[in-house]
């Protein structure tokens, strides 16, 4: 009888262990609105502008995308440091401003940061508020996670003023992403260059 309590307290010792590790693993999913959007289609391209000039800036665009039946919901982030150059760290959320070196990028000729939700007509811009963590292990593998990262929309492209918030979006994203680099100016015929450039034509 007392080997029986032994081995029912270790089993569910040994349960509660593993119940709380996976609670503890990162889920690769984005929340919006009070809805949860798990990632099953994630793309990363690193785009070089003014490649081995003085100028030179590589832009960091991710698309991180929910299928589900017709629907597709995308959420789009586009990281830069001016003076690095390269990815990891935190990027904050600064909306439309010249002024800082590290930032997640609202809008730009090629890239964007920003939802559409169920492959609707609206895409909604980054504004000030939030940041994303990016990290890169030794075996390729990427850890974001996405921190109350406002999205809405602007009255005036360009300008951080007259910006209507429509929500917010957290989550976190653990996993190997395939990269491919391009430079701008090189005829863009991928897969996500498509979807990006359907999200610009709906913001434009």
């Amino acid at each position: 009888m007392k080997r029986n309590v032994l081995f029912f307290a270790g089993l569910i010792a040994l349960l509660s262990l593993f119940s709380c590790s996976k609670d503890d693993d990162p889920e690769n999913a984005f929340k919006f609105d009070g809805q949860e959007y798990l990632i099953n289609d994630v793309y990363l391209i690193e785009e070089i502008f003014n490649d081995g000039a003085n100028s030179e800036m590589h832009v960091f665009q991710f698309v991180f995308g929910n299928i589900s039946g017709n629907d597709t919901t995308i959420f789009a982030l586009a990281v830069y440091d001016e003076e690095t150059n390269t990815l990891g760290g935190n990027y904050p959320s600064l909306g439309f401003t010249d002024d800082d070196q590290r930032m997640i990028n609202p809008f730009a000729l090629f890239f964007l940061s920003g939802i559409s939700v169920d492959g609707g007509d609206t895409f909604y811009l980054t504004g000030e508020g939030g940041s994303v963590d990016v990290e890169i292990d030794n075996n390729g593998i990427y850890s974001l996670t996405f921190n109350d990262i406002s999205v809405g929309e602007y009255e005036s492209i360009g300008e951080n003023e007259n910006y209507n918030e429509i929500g917010t979006v957290s989550g976190s994203y653990e996993g190997i992403i395939h990269k491919e680099v391009e430079e701008v100016g090189i005829t863009k015929g991928n897969v996500m260059h498509e979807r990006l450039n359907k999200l610009l034509k709906k913001v434009n």
